[in-house]
């Protein structure tokens, strides 16, 4: 479980992120944190949170954003906010990386979600694009989280279906949801 001040990293897509305000720091109401960026980083797939609202505040270098279709360029000390059902996507642009400020209110189960997702990362269990290269621990995971994201893609009806019956299914065979973060493994 995450704790303030932990660091975890992504060697796949090359970034790193910092707890600064957990979901048991503030009762639940915030996750905070910092992400810092290489040049030219693709940020993750575009989605949504139907329950949240994702603000990001740009502490230094250059970044893309696309909220619901429409994109803008943020520079050092501006902000953004996407808010509860906004199709969102952000991304480093330029050649200098960027350091982000994140912040999902509320928090629900999303640094868990973040920890599982470096954890396979830092395994080596994932595709150049950083999801899951095995289907049913991806679907597994989205069982773990339902409801909480959703991706630009199938429609949000077929994802759910999918989370449910697939996610369910990888849970049968050992599947797990939440994957900690090992600060001291070596990759495999």
């Amino acid at each position: 479980m995450a704790k303030t001040n932990d660091i975890i990293e992504n060697p796949v897509i090359g970034d790193k992120l910092k707890f600064l305000v957990t979901a048991s720091d503030s009762n639940g109401e915030l996750l905070k944190v910092d992400l810092w960026n290489k040049a030219g980083a693709q940020g993750p797939p575009e989605h949504l949170h139907p329950k949240q609202t994702e603000t990001f505040t740009i502490v230094s270098g250059t970044v893309g954003f696309k909220c619901n279709g429409q994109e803008k360029i943020l520079t050092a000390g501006q902000s953004i906010t996407a808010q509860k059902n906004e199709m969102h996507k952000f991304w480093t642009t330029g050649d200098t990386p960027s350091e982000i400020t994140v912040e999902l209110r509320p928090a629900l189960r999303s640094e868990f979600f973040l920890e599982t997702w470096y954890s396979l990362a830092r395994k080596g269990k994932v595709k150049k694009d950083s999801t899951p290269r095995n289907f049913l621990q991806f679907m597994t995971i989205l069982h773990g989280y339902y409801g909480e994201t959703f991706v630009a893609g199938p429609p949000i009806l077929l994802q759910k279906l999918m989370a449910k019956i697939f996610g369910g299914l990888g849970k049968i065979l050992g599947y797990k949801g939440f994957i900690p973060y090992q600060r001291n493994e070596t990759t495999e």
